[in-house]
């Protein structure tokens, strides 16, 4: 049965799921629907309580929505590398969406899923999202893994319940140079958290930041009002309770900010969310010392992991973000894939919307960046 939000504290979920995303994002267009799952075939495999985002688009009878269900549900950990267990899994996607109908509006296209199944290679990855396709068509089901992936499906994830000189040693050795390089030339960051008398003033910096960000690598990013939002929200709900901790981090040297950092810490993981940096400096290592800065804090938090939160998939020096890709490893950590987007279609009108959503994508991702020069 679905139940509404009640309350934003943080139950150790990952922050996709958690009341307080929800909340955040049903100011930015999404509907919220909870649900307190159970598979009656097998309910100690498959039981969990699941937050649904439900987005509407158009008006009238010309309107249609998506339902979006993040990183659930999750595996048993003994069972994760086992086939038959992955089988039963991507059938329950499917008889989940099927269930899901009768509470969902009549113009629901489609279930869209960001399974949190993590693997340590891409040929893994990929074989799942292969097994997948093959069982659609041999049990006649529909799963299309879409060429759009609403969250970064290749991150790192540093385990931070260790102390600093073994998270120091675990890097590379360059890594550990440019932190120490960026104190030594006198690199200051400042945290700004969700609630101080200046987090305002400490946005517009961010802003500025992020939109040359987004002019040099051909990114698109959200208005300031929605980072704005953000942190007033972590402000309100801290006030009643333990809810997720929002912060930004701003990189500074004699007086030009350099870089900024947006991250998110609860009980279950602390999120590198948002990055930022200018166009000057960038021989002084901002960004280095502002990772250090921040996942010395989520330690100091009580979070377990850091997740770099969204890289390219592989070692491959042809990649347009390359450099992301070596920064973020370059820290340690574990390098995970994650399936990305799966749909189940519950509409014929399904394959238009996603013909158009192909196109969008292919602009943001192609043609802004070939603007942008970040191709070759």
């Amino acid at each position: 049965m679905p139940s509404p939000v009640l309350s934003c504290a943080d139950t150790g979920v990952r922050f996709l799921q958690s009341p307080f995303w929800a909340l955040f994002k049903s100011q930015h267009g999404w509907s919220p629907l909870n649900f307190t799952v159970k598979a009656e075939c097998n309910p100690d495999a498959f039981s969990f309580s699941c937050s649904i985002l439900l987005r509407t688009f158009g008006k009238g009878a010309l309107s249609f929505a998506i339902a979006y269900i993040p990183m659930v549900p999750e595996l048993i950990e003994k069972d994760r590398e086992s086939v038959e267990q992955l089988e039963s899994y991507s059938c329950f996607l499917m008889d989940f969406a099927q269930a899901l109908k009768v509470y969902l509006p009549k113009n629901i296209l489609c279930v869209r899923y960001d399974p949190p199944l993590d693997f340590y290679t891409c040929a893994d990855r990929d074989f799942f999202v292969d097994s997948l396709k093959m069982l659609s068509i041999a049990e006649h089901r529909k799963f299309v893994k879409t060429k759009v992936d609403i969250q970064p499906p290749d991150t790192v994830l540093l385990d931070i319940t260790q102390d600093s000189e073994t998270l120091l040693g675990s890097m590379r050795s360059k890594w550990r140079y440019n932190i120490h390089l960026a104190e030594k030339k006198g690199v200051a960051v400042r945290a700004y958290k969700a609630g101080d008398s200046d987090i305002s003033k400490a946005l517009d910096i961010f802003y500025d930041l992020y939109e040359t960000t987004a002019s040099r690598d051909g990114i698109a990013i959200h208005s300031k009002q929605y980072y704005a939002d953000l942190f007033a929200l972590s402000a309100e709900e801290r006030k009643v309770n333990d809810a997720p901790l929002v912060t930004l981090y701003v990189a500074s040297h004699e007086g030009d900010n350099l870089a900024a950092i947006i991250t998110l810490f609860s009980k279950r993981e602390a999120v590198y969310l948002y990055g930022a940096s200018c166009n000057v400096k960038r021989n002084l290592m901002p960004a280095y010392l502002l990772q250090w800065t921040a996942i010395q804090d989520a330690k100091a938090y009580g979070s377990p992991v850091y997740d770099f939160y969204g890289m390219p998939p592989a070692d491959d020096k042809n990649h347009p973000m390359y450099g992301l890709y070596l920064f973020k490893t370059g820290f340690g950590g574990k390098i995970v894939h994650r399936p990305g987007s799966i749909d189940v279609p519950l509409s014929v009108m399904y394959r238009p919307y996603t013909l158009a959503e192909d196109i969008r994508a292919f602009y943001h991702k192609r043609i802004k960046k070939i603007l942008a020069g970040r191709t070759k």
